[in-house]
């Protein structure tokens, strides 16, 4: 009767102990300082907190990404977005003193972010969080926003006083991320696909310059687009032109004459 009684007691021990240690579970590495919060998220559970966009899963990371800072910081200038409000503007998603704070903790982070994790993040700005995800896959890095300035992403835009809802605005280098639908393809408008190697673009400059280093050679400088609203087909066959010629598919009087009639459309 003793040892059924002692085997009792043992077994219930185990189990509340079980229990602890399994609530107990380990916390996830977290990096803070003054107005910023970055951590490590499962590739498998990094899902939109407002239901919008697709699961990453189906994704293969290239992580840690050996990044150099100078990159990161082109990055974060050539995020735009705009405002779907009656009076609503094109604006950078992080100003000059925002990037100047995170540039070198998000560099970090990338290098040493684990294989299967995303890097999750929140700025505290004085219009309210600015919050998302950041990870990379083969030649892209990947900007989904869930919230910029206090104000969160929803997939049902609307127009009207008060009620400021956005989209990001694909810049020379970006495109939305895509995603398979019944009826056909949709845009993630809240979902920015960046080539790893960026465009040198700062909001509101007159002209795009591509990232060397340095100069721009004369050919990257034919190629470049003037900064009006960039429409994001537009630079889908302005590239898919470029690509042809680069194989030799067309020779250089029909990229000339292609070219030239893409941009008198454009302009």
């Amino acid at each position: 009767m003793k040892f059924r009684q002692y085997l009792t007691l043992t077994l219930i021990l185990a189990l509340c102990s079980g229990i602890i240690f399994g609530c107990a579970s380990k916390p996830k590495k977290k990096l803070k300082t003054k107005g910023f919060t970055l951590l490590f998220r499962d590739k498998a559970s990094a899902k939109d907190k407002f239901l919008v966009g697709s699961s990453i899963k189906s994704i293969q990371l290239v992580h840690p990404l050996k990044i150099s800072e100078p990159d990161v910081r082109s990055h974060l200038e050539s995020l735009v977005f705009q405002e779907l409000s009656l009076l609503g503007k094109k604006k950078p998603v992080f100003i000059p003193q925002d990037v100047d704070r995170i540039a070198r903790i998000i560099t970090k982070a990338l290098h040493h972010v684990p294989r299967e994790k995303i890097i999750h993040y929140k700025l505290e700005t004085t219009s309210g969080v600015t919050e998302g995800d950041i990870f990379a896959s083969k030649k892209h890095i990947h900007w989904r926003l869930i919230s910029i300035n206090g104000m969160a992403f929803s997939a049902r835009a609307y127009t009207g006083w008060g009620n400021a809802n956005w989209k990001m605005l694909p810049q020379l280098g970006q495109r939305y991320h895509t995603v398979k639908r019944v009826m056909g393809t949709g845009s993630q408008e809240n979902w920015i696909v960046a080539k790893l190697v960026p465009s040198q673009i700062k909001y509101g400059q007159k002209n795009y310059r591509l990232y060397s280093g340095g100069k721009v050679s004369s050919k990257k400088r034919e190629d470049v687009l003037p900064t009006k609203n960039l429409d994001p087909a537009l630079e889908e066959k302005f590239q898919l032109l470029k690509e042809l010629s680069e194989k030799n598919l067309i020779n250089e009087d029909e990229y000339k004459q292609k070219r030239k009639e893409l941009l008198d459309n454009y302009l």
